[in-house]
């Protein structure tokens, strides 16, 4: 009599968390607007962000471009390598290899953007 509700208990877990392991990470976003920069520096014993908005994306980024971002008033340029993107509501994390999977650090803040459709084959 047991085994049926653990059964039931089981199924009932594995139905709740499927959406969970069906979602999987876009490997392109199409981006509306700007998006916000923020920097990290790592101390020896700290480390400080600076973020800084109004960064102009491309239409579409994938993971494994690297994007040149031009931020602050005395401009400069940012090579930006997309390793993840992370969908998060309506907009997205795109994050960096120094990020390190945190979203916390290093990345680009983007308020808009959805999952491309991936590119049509090409005939042969």
């Amino acid at each position: 009599m047991i085994q049926l509700p653990l059964a039931a208990v089981g199924a009932g877990i594995a139905l709740v968390l499927s959406p969970l392991a069906v979602a999987e990470k876009p490997a392109a976003v199409t981006v509306a607007g700007k998006g916000v920069l923020t920097i990290c520096r790592d101390w020896i014993l700290f480390r400080s962000c600076k973020s800084y908005d109004k960064i102009d994306l491309p239409p579409r980024v994938a993971v494994g471009d690297k994007l040149i971002l031009t931020f602050g008033s005395n401009p400069k340029d940012y090579l930006f390598h997309v390793v993840e993107i992370r969908q998060k509501g309506q907009g997205c994390l795109l994050l960096t290899e120094e990020s390190k999977g945190h979203e916390d650090r290093e990345r680009v803040e983007v308020p808009r953007c959805e999952p491309a459709a991936k590119p049509a084959a090409e005939p042969q």
